[in-house]
Protein backbone atom coordinates (compact mmCIF):
# COMPACT_ATOMS: atom_id res chain seq x y z
CA UNK A 1 0.00 0.00 0.00
CA UNK A 2 1.04 3.57 -0.88
CA UNK A 3 1.94 6.16 2.13
CA UNK A 4 -1.28 7.80 0.72
CA UNK A 5 -3.36 4.90 1.40
CA UNK A 6 -3.73 3.66 -2.11
CA UNK A 7 -3.14 -0.49 -3.04
CA UNK A 8 -2.42 0.87 -6.67
CA UNK A 9 0.71 3.22 -7.03
CA UNK A 10 -0.75 4.49 -10.31
CA UNK A 11 -3.52 5.27 -8.37
CA UNK A 12 -1.73 7.57 -5.96
CA UNK A 13 0.22 9.15 -9.01
CA UNK A 14 -2.84 9.87 -10.81
CA UNK A 15 -4.78 11.32 -7.62
CA UNK A 16 -1.05 13.27 -6.66
CA UNK A 17 -1.16 14.75 -10.27
CA UNK A 18 -5.05 15.14 -10.01
CA UNK A 19 -5.09 17.53 -6.36
CA UNK A 20 -1.79 19.63 -8.06
CA UNK A 21 -4.25 20.53 -11.07
CA UNK A 22 -7.17 21.44 -8.75
CA UNK A 23 -4.80 23.34 -6.63
CA UNK A 24 -3.11 24.87 -9.46
CA UNK A 25 -6.26 25.78 -11.37
CA UNK A 26 -7.84 27.83 -8.24
CA UNK A 27 -5.03 29.48 -7.70
CA UNK A 28 -5.07 30.29 -11.53
CA UNK A 29 -8.62 31.11 -10.94
CA UNK A 30 -8.13 33.17 -8.28
CA UNK A 31 -5.47 35.26 -10.45
CA UNK A 32 -8.01 35.84 -13.06
CA UNK A 33 -10.89 36.89 -10.70
CA UNK A 34 -8.73 39.83 -9.13
CA UNK A 35 -7.19 40.94 -11.83
CA UNK A 36 -8.28 44.01 -12.87
CA UNK A 37 -10.23 45.17 -15.59
CA UNK A 38 -10.64 48.10 -17.47
CA UNK A 39 -14.31 47.87 -18.71
CA UNK A 40 -15.63 51.64 -19.37
CA UNK A 41 -16.62 52.15 -22.77
CA UNK A 42 -14.88 56.23 -23.28
CA UNK A 43 -13.94 56.58 -26.81
CA UNK A 44 -10.92 58.26 -27.53
CA UNK A 45 -11.65 59.71 -30.98
CA UNK A 46 -9.47 63.19 -31.77
CA UNK A 47 -6.99 61.64 -29.15
CA UNK A 48 -3.27 61.00 -30.28
CA UNK A 49 -1.67 58.17 -28.53
CA UNK A 50 2.20 57.34 -29.02
CA UNK A 51 3.16 53.35 -27.18
CA UNK A 52 6.66 52.04 -27.73
CA UNK A 53 6.84 48.45 -28.14
CA UNK A 54 3.58 48.04 -30.13
CA UNK A 55 4.45 45.22 -32.39
CA UNK A 56 3.42 42.53 -30.16
CA UNK A 57 2.60 41.46 -26.63
CA UNK A 58 0.90 44.20 -24.10
CA UNK A 59 1.76 47.24 -26.43
CA UNK A 60 0.13 45.36 -29.09
CA UNK A 61 -2.97 44.73 -26.98
CA UNK A 62 -3.16 47.96 -26.14
CA UNK A 63 -2.74 49.62 -29.62
CA UNK A 64 -5.74 47.32 -30.23
CA UNK A 65 -8.16 48.81 -27.93
CA UNK A 66 -7.20 52.56 -28.06
CA UNK A 67 -7.44 52.02 -32.05
CA UNK A 68 -11.16 50.15 -31.35
CA UNK A 69 -11.97 53.49 -29.01
CA UNK A 70 -11.02 55.63 -32.04
CA UNK A 71 -7.61 57.03 -31.47
CA UNK A 72 -5.23 58.10 -33.23
CA UNK A 73 -2.33 55.44 -32.71
CA UNK A 74 1.28 55.72 -33.15
CA UNK A 75 3.03 52.17 -33.08
CA UNK A 76 6.49 53.24 -32.09
CA UNK A 77 8.79 49.92 -32.72
CA UNK A 78 12.40 48.29 -33.88
CA UNK A 79 10.85 45.58 -35.64
CA UNK A 80 9.65 47.27 -38.74
CA UNK A 81 8.25 44.09 -40.57
CA UNK A 82 6.26 42.79 -37.26
CA UNK A 83 5.00 45.80 -36.67
CA UNK A 84 3.05 46.07 -40.05
CA UNK A 85 2.01 42.93 -39.39
CA UNK A 86 0.66 44.44 -35.95
CA UNK A 87 -0.78 47.36 -37.41
CA UNK A 88 -2.86 45.56 -40.64
CA UNK A 89 -4.09 43.47 -38.30
CA UNK A 90 -5.52 46.08 -35.66
CA UNK A 91 -6.87 47.79 -38.36
CA UNK A 92 -9.03 44.88 -39.88
CA UNK A 93 -10.25 43.96 -36.53
CA UNK A 94 -11.05 48.10 -35.28
CA UNK A 95 -11.98 49.36 -38.96
CA UNK A 96 -9.80 52.68 -37.26
CA UNK A 97 -7.74 53.54 -40.54
CA UNK A 98 -5.72 56.34 -38.43
CA UNK A 99 -2.84 53.63 -37.26
CA UNK A 100 0.68 54.18 -38.31
CA UNK A 101 4.30 52.58 -37.71
CA UNK A 102 7.42 54.69 -36.86
CA UNK A 103 10.41 53.59 -36.57
CA UNK A 104 11.93 53.54 -32.98
CA UNK A 105 14.80 51.70 -31.49
CA UNK A 106 14.85 52.93 -27.85
CA UNK A 107 18.91 51.53 -27.39
CA UNK A 108 19.97 54.11 -29.73
CA UNK A 109 19.67 57.89 -29.04
CA UNK A 110 19.97 59.16 -32.85
CA UNK A 111 17.10 56.54 -33.78
CA UNK A 112 15.31 58.31 -30.59
CA UNK A 113 16.15 61.32 -32.06
CA UNK A 114 15.07 60.26 -35.35
CA UNK A 115 11.64 59.41 -34.39
CA UNK A 116 11.17 62.25 -31.76
CA UNK A 117 11.99 64.90 -35.19
CA UNK A 118 8.96 63.12 -37.06
CA UNK A 119 6.62 63.22 -34.62
CA UNK A 120 7.50 66.80 -34.07
CA UNK A 121 7.07 67.48 -37.77
CA UNK A 122 3.89 65.95 -38.27
CA UNK A 123 2.04 65.77 -35.38
CA UNK A 124 -0.28 68.65 -34.14
CA UNK A 125 -0.92 67.03 -30.45
CA UNK A 126 -0.10 64.23 -28.27
CA UNK A 127 -2.37 63.22 -25.54
CA UNK A 128 -1.12 60.05 -24.10
CA UNK A 129 2.23 58.68 -24.31
CA UNK A 130 2.82 54.91 -23.18
CA UNK A 131 6.72 54.27 -22.86
CA UNK A 132 5.84 49.97 -23.01
CA UNK A 133 8.80 48.93 -24.73
CA UNK A 134 11.20 46.70 -22.62
CA UNK A 135 14.16 44.39 -22.40
CA UNK A 136 14.89 41.45 -20.82
CA UNK A 137 18.42 39.35 -21.38
CA UNK A 138 19.27 37.14 -18.99
CA UNK A 139 23.04 36.05 -19.03
CA UNK A 140 24.18 37.41 -22.38
CA UNK A 141 26.03 41.21 -21.64
CA UNK A 142 25.72 43.81 -24.42
CA UNK A 143 26.18 47.49 -24.75
CA UNK A 144 24.28 49.94 -27.27
CA UNK A 145 25.48 51.44 -30.13
CA UNK A 146 25.81 54.60 -27.54
CA UNK A 147 28.50 52.56 -24.68
CA UNK A 148 25.69 51.97 -23.15
CA UNK A 149 24.39 48.85 -21.41
CA UNK A 150 21.92 47.41 -23.46
CA UNK A 151 19.32 46.84 -20.91
CA UNK A 152 19.40 50.08 -19.02
CA UNK A 153 19.90 51.67 -22.62
CA UNK A 154 16.37 50.24 -23.52
CA UNK A 155 14.06 50.25 -20.56
CA UNK A 156 15.25 53.20 -18.79
CA UNK A 157 17.85 55.90 -21.05
CA UNK A 158 15.77 55.63 -24.28
CA UNK A 159 12.19 56.50 -22.66
CA UNK A 160 14.20 59.26 -20.43
CA UNK A 161 15.28 60.57 -23.09
CA UNK A 162 12.09 60.50 -25.83
CA UNK A 163 9.93 61.90 -22.64
CA UNK A 164 12.06 65.75 -22.82
CA UNK A 165 12.01 65.54 -26.75
CA UNK A 166 7.93 65.27 -26.77
CA UNK A 167 7.45 67.10 -23.68
CA UNK A 168 6.53 70.34 -25.44
CA UNK A 169 3.94 68.66 -27.43
CA UNK A 170 2.53 67.10 -24.42
CA UNK A 171 2.39 70.44 -22.53
CA UNK A 172 0.24 71.82 -25.60
CA UNK A 173 -2.07 69.67 -25.50
CA UNK A 174 -2.77 69.68 -22.36
CA UNK A 175 -4.56 67.77 -20.23
CA UNK A 176 -2.25 65.05 -21.33
CA UNK A 177 -0.59 61.85 -19.80
CA UNK A 178 2.42 59.84 -19.87
CA UNK A 179 2.08 56.36 -18.86
CA UNK A 180 4.99 53.96 -17.69
CA UNK A 181 5.41 50.23 -17.89
CA UNK A 182 7.05 49.13 -14.35
CA UNK A 183 7.35 46.16 -12.90
CA UNK A 184 6.92 44.50 -9.51
CA UNK A 185 10.09 43.10 -9.72
CA UNK A 186 11.78 46.44 -8.83
CA UNK A 187 11.14 45.63 -5.35
CA UNK A 188 14.67 42.73 -6.37
CA UNK A 189 16.88 45.85 -7.08
CA UNK A 190 18.36 49.18 -6.25
CA UNK A 191 19.63 51.73 -8.32
CA UNK A 192 23.58 52.22 -8.09
CA UNK A 193 23.78 55.91 -8.29
CA UNK A 194 27.65 55.69 -8.54
CA UNK A 195 27.20 53.32 -11.27
CA UNK A 196 24.56 53.95 -14.04
CA UNK A 197 25.97 52.22 -17.14
CA UNK A 198 26.44 48.81 -15.42
CA UNK A 199 27.84 47.17 -18.44
CA UNK A 200 29.91 44.23 -16.11
CA UNK A 201 26.09 43.60 -14.21
CA UNK A 202 24.17 40.39 -14.62
CA UNK A 203 21.55 41.31 -17.41
CA UNK A 204 18.95 39.48 -15.57
CA UNK A 205 19.30 41.68 -12.74
CA UNK A 206 19.70 44.64 -14.58
CA UNK A 207 15.63 44.53 -15.99
CA UNK A 208 14.76 45.02 -12.35
CA UNK A 209 17.06 48.20 -12.23
CA UNK A 210 15.69 49.13 -14.95
CA UNK A 211 12.33 48.87 -13.28
CA UNK A 212 13.36 50.48 -10.47
CA UNK A 213 14.79 53.36 -12.61
CA UNK A 214 11.44 53.79 -14.57
CA UNK A 215 9.45 54.43 -11.14
CA UNK A 216 11.83 56.79 -10.28
CA UNK A 217 12.15 58.61 -13.31
CA UNK A 218 8.18 58.53 -13.02
CA UNK A 219 7.83 60.34 -9.86
CA UNK A 220 10.42 63.05 -10.40
CA UNK A 221 8.93 63.93 -14.02
CA UNK A 222 5.72 64.10 -11.89
CA UNK A 223 7.11 66.54 -9.79
CA UNK A 224 8.49 68.73 -12.11
CA UNK A 225 5.19 68.42 -14.45
CA UNK A 226 3.43 69.84 -11.90
CA UNK A 227 1.26 72.70 -12.58
CA UNK A 228 1.40 72.27 -16.22
CA UNK A 229 -1.67 69.57 -16.69
CA UNK A 230 0.40 66.50 -17.98
CA UNK A 231 0.37 63.93 -15.45
CA UNK A 232 2.83 61.07 -15.23
CA UNK A 233 1.87 57.99 -13.29
CA UNK A 234 3.45 54.30 -13.75
CA UNK A 235 2.58 50.73 -13.59
CA UNK A 236 2.61 46.90 -12.75
CA UNK A 237 1.38 45.12 -15.87
CA UNK A 238 1.42 41.29 -13.85
CA UNK A 239 3.65 38.92 -15.21
CA UNK A 240 2.90 38.45 -18.57
CA UNK A 241 4.48 36.06 -21.25
CA UNK A 242 4.57 38.90 -23.71
CA UNK A 243 8.29 38.14 -25.35
CA UNK A 244 9.94 39.84 -23.37
CA UNK A 245 11.29 36.09 -21.63
CA UNK A 246 12.43 34.96 -25.36
CA UNK A 247 15.79 35.56 -24.31
CA UNK A 248 16.07 32.84 -21.47
CA UNK A 249 17.92 29.92 -22.03
CA UNK A 250 17.61 26.47 -22.15
CA UNK A 251 17.40 24.92 -19.32
CA UNK A 252 15.86 27.75 -17.69
CA UNK A 253 13.30 27.41 -20.54
CA UNK A 254 11.39 24.43 -18.47
CA UNK A 255 10.65 26.03 -15.33
CA UNK A 256 9.80 29.26 -17.11
CA UNK A 257 6.96 27.52 -19.29
CA UNK A 258 5.46 26.03 -15.45
CA UNK A 259 5.73 29.72 -14.46
CA UNK A 260 4.47 30.92 -18.03
CA UNK A 261 1.09 28.96 -17.25
CA UNK A 262 0.27 31.43 -14.33
CA UNK A 263 0.93 34.88 -16.57
CA UNK A 264 -1.74 37.20 -17.41
CA UNK A 265 -2.67 37.79 -21.23
CA UNK A 266 -1.21 40.32 -23.01
CA UNK A 267 -4.91 41.42 -23.05
CA UNK A 268 -5.20 41.13 -18.73
CA UNK A 269 -1.76 43.04 -18.89
CA UNK A 270 -2.94 45.82 -21.16
CA UNK A 271 -5.58 46.81 -18.84
CA UNK A 272 -3.62 49.11 -16.19
CA UNK A 273 -2.07 50.72 -19.21
CA UNK A 274 -5.64 51.31 -20.90
CA UNK A 275 -6.94 52.53 -17.58
CA UNK A 276 -4.04 54.86 -17.04
CA UNK A 277 -4.45 56.07 -20.25
CA UNK A 278 -8.27 56.68 -20.72
CA UNK A 279 -10.10 56.56 -17.79
CA UNK A 280 -11.36 59.77 -16.28
CA UNK A 281 -10.91 58.21 -12.72
CA UNK A 282 -7.08 59.24 -12.81
CA UNK A 283 -7.57 62.80 -14.49
CA UNK A 284 -5.21 64.82 -12.37
CA UNK A 285 -3.76 61.93 -10.20
CA UNK A 286 0.32 61.86 -10.77
CA UNK A 287 3.20 60.50 -9.57
CA UNK A 288 1.27 57.50 -8.44
CA UNK A 289 2.19 53.35 -9.00
CA UNK A 290 -0.55 51.19 -10.16
CA UNK A 291 -1.52 47.97 -9.96
CA UNK A 292 -4.72 45.95 -11.62
CA UNK A 293 -6.31 49.34 -12.07
CA UNK A 294 -6.00 50.45 -8.88
CA UNK A 295 -3.14 52.56 -7.28
CA UNK A 296 -0.66 50.37 -5.45
CA UNK A 297 1.64 51.03 -2.85
CA UNK A 298 5.63 51.01 -3.00
CA UNK A 299 8.31 50.46 -1.15
CA UNK A 300 9.89 53.19 1.19
CA UNK A 301 13.21 52.95 -0.20
CA UNK A 302 12.14 54.02 -3.54
CA UNK A 303 9.97 57.06 -2.91
CA UNK A 304 13.60 58.72 -1.95
CA UNK A 305 13.02 61.89 -4.24
CA UNK A 306 16.49 63.15 -3.58
CA UNK A 307 17.72 59.94 -5.47
CA UNK A 308 15.35 60.23 -8.08
CA UNK A 309 16.53 63.80 -8.25
CA UNK A 310 20.03 62.32 -8.71
CA UNK A 311 19.10 59.78 -11.25
CA UNK A 312 17.17 62.61 -13.32
CA UNK A 313 20.36 64.61 -13.40
CA UNK A 314 22.48 62.03 -14.33
CA UNK A 315 20.49 60.26 -16.73
CA UNK A 316 20.45 64.08 -18.47
CA UNK A 317 24.39 63.98 -18.97
CA UNK A 318 24.00 60.10 -20.26
CA UNK A 319 21.77 60.59 -23.18
CA UNK A 320 23.23 64.17 -23.51
CA UNK A 321 20.46 66.48 -22.98
CA UNK A 322 20.84 70.20 -24.78
CA UNK A 323 20.32 73.65 -23.98
CA UNK A 324 16.81 73.31 -25.86
CA UNK A 325 15.90 70.35 -24.25
CA UNK A 326 16.57 71.65 -20.90
CA UNK A 327 14.56 74.62 -21.42
CA UNK A 328 11.79 72.44 -23.05
CA UNK A 329 11.19 71.06 -19.71
CA UNK A 330 10.93 74.19 -17.39
CA UNK A 331 8.95 76.37 -19.91
CA UNK A 332 12.02 79.50 -20.17
CA UNK A 333 13.70 80.16 -23.54
CA UNK A 334 15.51 82.64 -22.03
CA UNK A 335 17.87 80.07 -20.74
CA UNK A 336 21.64 80.58 -22.35
CA UNK A 337 24.79 78.56 -21.45
CA UNK A 338 28.27 80.24 -21.83
CA UNK A 339 32.07 78.62 -20.85
CA UNK A 340 33.55 79.53 -17.94
CA UNK A 341 36.36 78.10 -15.72
CA UNK A 342 36.50 80.59 -12.47
CA UNK A 343 39.94 79.56 -11.34
CA UNK A 344 41.40 80.65 -14.92
CA UNK A 345 41.63 84.40 -14.95
CA UNK A 346 41.79 84.08 -19.18
CA UNK A 347 38.69 82.46 -19.44
CA UNK A 348 36.81 85.12 -16.61
CA UNK A 349 37.67 87.68 -18.82
CA UNK A 350 36.58 85.96 -21.92
CA UNK A 351 33.31 85.76 -20.24
CA UNK A 352 33.10 88.93 -18.51
CA UNK A 353 33.98 90.12 -22.09
CA UNK A 354 31.40 88.57 -23.81
CA UNK A 355 28.60 89.07 -21.24
CA UNK A 356 29.42 93.03 -21.51
CA UNK A 357 29.15 92.79 -25.43
CA UNK A 358 26.04 91.00 -25.41
CA UNK A 359 23.78 91.97 -22.22
CA UNK A 360 22.80 95.77 -21.34
CA UNK A 361 22.38 95.15 -17.46
CA UNK A 362 23.05 92.72 -14.65
CA UNK A 363 20.15 91.85 -12.13
CA UNK A 364 21.73 89.55 -10.12
CA UNK A 365 25.26 88.24 -10.12
CA UNK A 366 25.19 84.77 -8.14
CA UNK A 367 28.42 83.20 -7.24
CA UNK A 368 27.65 80.06 -6.60
CA UNK A 369 30.56 77.70 -8.32
CA UNK A 370 33.09 76.00 -5.80
CA UNK A 371 35.65 73.49 -5.13
CA UNK A 372 36.93 71.34 -2.34
CA UNK A 373 39.97 69.39 -2.69
CA UNK A 374 41.37 66.24 -0.30
CA UNK A 375 45.25 66.03 0.00
CA UNK A 376 46.01 67.47 -3.50
CA UNK A 377 47.59 70.76 -3.65
CA UNK A 378 47.04 72.36 -7.49
CA UNK A 379 48.12 75.65 -8.97
CA UNK A 380 46.72 76.85 -11.91
CA UNK A 381 48.28 78.17 -14.77
CA UNK A 382 48.24 82.42 -13.33
CA UNK A 383 50.27 80.75 -10.28
CA UNK A 384 47.66 80.70 -8.06
CA UNK A 385 46.42 77.81 -5.69
CA UNK A 386 43.72 76.16 -7.07
CA UNK A 387 41.17 75.80 -4.27
CA UNK A 388 41.47 79.70 -3.69
CA UNK A 389 41.41 80.76 -7.65
CA UNK A 390 38.20 78.84 -7.78
CA UNK A 391 36.35 79.85 -4.43
CA UNK A 392 37.55 83.16 -4.02
CA UNK A 393 40.18 85.18 -6.77
CA UNK A 394 37.83 84.03 -9.81
CA UNK A 395 34.45 85.50 -8.20
CA UNK A 396 36.35 88.35 -6.79
CA UNK A 397 38.02 89.06 -10.72
CA UNK A 398 34.46 88.96 -11.88
CA UNK A 399 32.67 91.27 -9.98
CA UNK A 400 35.06 94.04 -10.83
CA UNK A 401 34.08 93.11 -14.51
CA UNK A 402 30.91 93.24 -14.63
CA UNK A 403 30.81 96.43 -11.89
CA UNK A 404 28.85 98.58 -14.39
CA UNK A 405 26.45 96.31 -15.66
CA UNK A 406 24.89 95.78 -11.99
CA UNK A 407 25.46 99.65 -11.31
CA UNK A 408 23.07 99.89 -14.36
CA UNK A 409 20.06 97.87 -12.82
CA UNK A 410 16.96 99.08 -10.76
CA UNK A 411 18.67 96.93 -7.73
CA UNK A 412 21.37 95.04 -8.58
CA UNK A 413 22.63 92.19 -6.27
CA UNK A 414 25.68 90.26 -5.76
CA UNK A 415 24.99 87.05 -3.80
CA UNK A 416 28.23 84.84 -2.73
CA UNK A 417 27.71 81.29 -1.69
CA UNK A 418 30.33 80.63 1.29
CA UNK A 419 30.01 78.35 4.35
CA UNK A 420 29.75 78.13 7.86
CA UNK A 421 33.20 75.95 7.38
CA UNK A 422 34.73 79.56 7.38
CA UNK A 423 34.63 79.17 11.32
CA UNK A 424 37.61 76.77 10.80
CA UNK A 425 40.18 79.25 9.58
CA UNK A 426 41.40 81.79 9.34
CA UNK A 427 43.72 84.64 7.16
CA UNK A 428 46.49 87.34 7.35
CA UNK A 429 46.20 89.52 3.86
CA UNK A 430 50.20 90.12 5.07
CA UNK A 431 51.46 86.88 4.34
CA UNK A 432 51.29 85.88 0.73
CA UNK A 433 51.25 82.40 1.83
CA UNK A 434 48.60 82.46 3.86
CA UNK A 435 46.41 84.17 0.65
CA UNK A 436 47.59 82.25 -1.77
CA UNK A 437 48.88 79.09 -0.37
CA UNK A 438 50.69 77.23 -3.37
CA UNK A 439 52.10 75.12 -1.10
CA UNK A 440 50.39 74.18 1.47
CA UNK A 441 49.71 71.16 2.88
CA UNK A 442 47.13 70.04 5.95
CA UNK A 443 46.29 66.78 7.40
CA UNK A 444 42.55 68.66 7.51
CA UNK A 445 41.67 67.85 3.66
CA UNK A 446 39.11 70.74 3.19
CA UNK A 447 40.97 73.34 5.46
CA UNK A 448 41.86 75.52 1.46
CA UNK A 449 37.93 74.82 1.44
CA UNK A 450 37.32 76.56 4.53
CA UNK A 451 40.05 78.99 4.21
CA UNK A 452 38.27 80.34 0.95
CA UNK A 453 35.24 80.46 2.87
CA UNK A 454 36.75 83.08 4.94
CA UNK A 455 38.21 84.88 2.06
CA UNK A 456 34.79 85.63 0.47
CA UNK A 457 33.41 86.58 3.64
CA UNK A 458 35.82 88.88 4.44
CA UNK A 459 35.46 90.13 0.54
CA UNK A 460 31.78 90.64 0.63
CA UNK A 461 31.85 92.98 3.89
CA UNK A 462 34.66 95.12 2.20
CA UNK A 463 32.13 94.90 -1.12
CA UNK A 464 29.42 96.31 0.41
CA UNK A 465 31.23 99.05 1.99
CA UNK A 466 32.86 99.75 -1.71
CA UNK A 467 29.08 100.17 -3.07
CA UNK A 468 27.39 102.42 -0.42
CA UNK A 469 25.33 105.19 -2.31
CA UNK A 470 25.05 102.69 -5.39
CA UNK A 471 21.75 100.54 -5.87
CA UNK A 472 23.86 97.83 -5.66
CA UNK A 473 23.91 95.24 -2.60
CA UNK A 474 26.50 92.26 -1.51
CA UNK A 475 24.84 89.55 0.89
CA UNK A 476 26.83 86.27 1.56
CA UNK A 477 25.50 83.29 3.07
CA UNK A 478 25.64 79.25 3.99
CA UNK A 479 23.50 76.82 2.30
CA UNK A 480 23.56 74.00 5.10
CA UNK A 481 25.51 70.98 4.03
CA UNK A 482 24.89 69.59 0.31
CA UNK A 483 25.77 67.16 -1.63
CA UNK A 484 26.44 68.87 -4.66
CA UNK A 485 29.16 67.01 -5.94
CA UNK A 486 31.79 69.55 -4.75
CA UNK A 487 33.13 66.58 -2.68
CA UNK A 488 33.79 63.93 -5.41
CA UNK A 489 37.16 65.22 -4.74
CA UNK A 490 37.82 64.02 -1.45
CA UNK A 491 40.19 61.02 -1.62
CA UNK A 492 39.82 57.21 -0.31
CA UNK A 493 39.82 56.31 2.48
CA UNK A 494 38.47 59.46 3.75
CA UNK A 495 35.87 59.00 1.08
CA UNK A 496 34.08 56.28 3.13
CA UNK A 497 33.66 58.90 5.61
CA UNK A 498 31.57 61.13 4.00
CA UNK A 499 28.94 58.26 2.97
CA UNK A 500 27.51 58.06 6.47
CA UNK A 501 27.86 61.83 6.53
CA UNK A 502 26.20 62.46 3.20
CA UNK A 503 23.14 60.73 3.83
CA UNK A 504 22.56 63.63 6.79
CA UNK A 505 23.04 66.35 4.43
CA UNK A 506 20.36 68.78 2.61
CA UNK A 507 18.77 68.46 -1.03
CA UNK A 508 20.47 70.85 -3.64
CA UNK A 509 16.65 72.21 -3.66
CA UNK A 510 16.93 72.92 -0.13
CA UNK A 511 20.15 74.56 -0.38
CA UNK A 512 19.23 76.85 -3.14
CA UNK A 513 16.61 78.36 -0.89
CA UNK A 514 18.88 80.72 0.60
CA UNK A 515 20.56 82.08 -2.57
CA UNK A 516 16.80 82.43 -4.33
CA UNK A 517 15.76 84.28 -1.09
CA UNK A 518 18.82 86.61 -1.66
CA UNK A 519 18.39 87.05 -5.20
CA UNK A 520 14.60 88.33 -4.99
CA UNK A 521 12.76 88.70 -1.95
CA UNK A 522 11.90 92.63 -1.57
CA UNK A 523 12.30 91.80 2.28
CA UNK A 524 16.37 92.70 1.83
CA UNK A 525 16.49 95.12 -1.19
CA UNK A 526 18.41 97.30 1.08
CA UNK A 527 20.38 94.74 3.26
CA UNK A 528 24.02 94.88 2.22
CA UNK A 529 27.13 92.84 3.82
CA UNK A 530 25.45 90.46 5.70
CA UNK A 531 25.84 86.94 6.49
CA UNK A 532 22.58 84.82 5.84
CA UNK A 533 22.07 80.95 7.04
CA UNK A 534 18.17 79.85 6.30
CA UNK A 535 16.94 83.15 4.79
CA UNK A 536 17.88 85.11 7.54
CA UNK A 537 20.64 87.03 9.02
CA UNK A 538 23.13 85.47 11.57
CA UNK A 539 26.20 86.95 13.20
CA UNK A 540 30.18 86.19 12.10
CA UNK A 541 32.61 85.67 14.35
CA UNK A 542 35.28 88.59 14.96
CA UNK A 543 37.83 87.32 13.40
CA UNK A 544 36.21 87.55 9.60
CA UNK A 545 35.10 90.84 10.46
CA UNK A 546 38.32 92.62 10.69
CA UNK A 547 38.14 95.78 8.99
CA UNK A 548 41.76 96.85 7.94
CA UNK A 549 42.23 93.04 7.51
CA UNK A 550 39.36 92.96 4.69
CA UNK A 551 40.88 95.93 2.99
CA UNK A 552 43.95 94.39 2.62
CA UNK A 553 43.03 91.45 1.07
CA UNK A 554 41.09 93.31 -1.14
CA UNK A 555 44.25 95.48 -2.05
CA UNK A 556 46.70 92.22 -2.35
CA UNK A 557 43.91 90.05 -4.52
CA UNK A 558 43.56 93.19 -6.77
CA UNK A 559 47.42 92.13 -7.51
CA UNK A 560 46.97 88.58 -7.46
CA UNK A 561 44.22 88.40 -10.37
CA UNK A 562 46.41 91.51 -12.19
CA UNK A 563 43.71 94.21 -11.99
CA UNK A 564 44.42 97.64 -14.66
CA UNK A 565 43.74 101.18 -14.58
CA UNK A 566 41.45 100.38 -17.90
CA UNK A 567 39.11 97.39 -15.89
CA UNK A 568 36.28 98.65 -13.83
CA UNK A 569 37.00 100.04 -10.51
CA UNK A 570 34.97 99.59 -6.94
Amino acid sequence: MSPLGFNDPLTAIASVVTGLAIILSLIKYYLYLTCGHFTSSRKMDGKTVIITGANSGIGKETARDLAQRGARVIMACRNMETAKQARDEIVQETGNQNVTVLKLDLSSQSSVREFASEVLRTERKLDVLIHNAGFAETFRKSKSVDGIEFTMATNHYGPFLLTHLLIDLLKRSAPSRIVVVASELYRFASVNLDNLNPVGSLPAYLYYVSKCANIMFTRELARRLEGTSVTANCLHPGMIDSGIWRNVPFPLTLPMRVIKSFFKTNAEGAQTSLYLACSDEVQGVTGKYFMDCKEANLSAGICDMERARKLWDESAKIVKLTEKEIMAETGNTKLLIKHIDISSLPSVRAFAKEIVATEPVIDVLIHNAGVAQGFNNKVTPDGLEFTMATNYYGPFLLTHLLIDLLKKSEQGRIVIVSSKLYQFASLNPANINSINPVNYFSLFPVHLYNLSKFAEIMFTQELARRLRGTKVTANCLHPGVIDTGIWRNVPFPISILFKPIQMCFRTPEEGARTSIYLSVSPDVETISGQYFRGCKVHQLNRRVQHVARQHDLWEASKKLVKLTDEDPQI
